[in-house]
């Protein structure tokens, strides 16, 4: 399955990927239209290396959450780019944000992802 399969993207989704890091492919299909306003997307990627990137960088996918639309941060995989953030302590980073962790994927061999739907 293709990457863009695994985050449940379709060709109709309007989608904002925000701090994509060099060399990750997200397989995104041709027809899929893209934005650079989260607001406008029906489909937001987040990519955070560490707590620090994703405190500064999160509004944007929280609202995107709260909205139900698609809403996934990556962060990397346990000891990848010397990160502090794992699953558990993303979700408990955001537990306070009326979202909660609904699927978590394998991006590639670094990045994970965990979409985020509405409480």
């Amino acid at each position: 399955m293709s990457v863009a399969g695994k985050l449940q993207i379709r060709p109709t989704h309007r989608v904002c990927v925000l701090h994509l890091p060099d060399g990750v492919d997200l397989d995104l299909p041709p027809e899929v239209a893209m934005t650079e306003d989260p607001a406008e997307a029906t489909a937001v990627v987040l990519f955070a290396s560490d707590r620090r990137e994703l405190r500064e960088r999160a509004g944007p996918l929280l609202d995107a959450a709260r909205r139900d639309a698609l809403a996934w941060i990556a962060y990397p995989k346990a000891r990848q780019l010397g990160t502090d953030l794992t699953r558990d302590n993303l979700w408990e980073s955001l537990q306070a944000q009326d979202i909660k962790p609904v699927r978590q994927v394998a991006i590639d061999a670094v990045w994970s992802g965990l979409r985020f739907r509405p409480a």
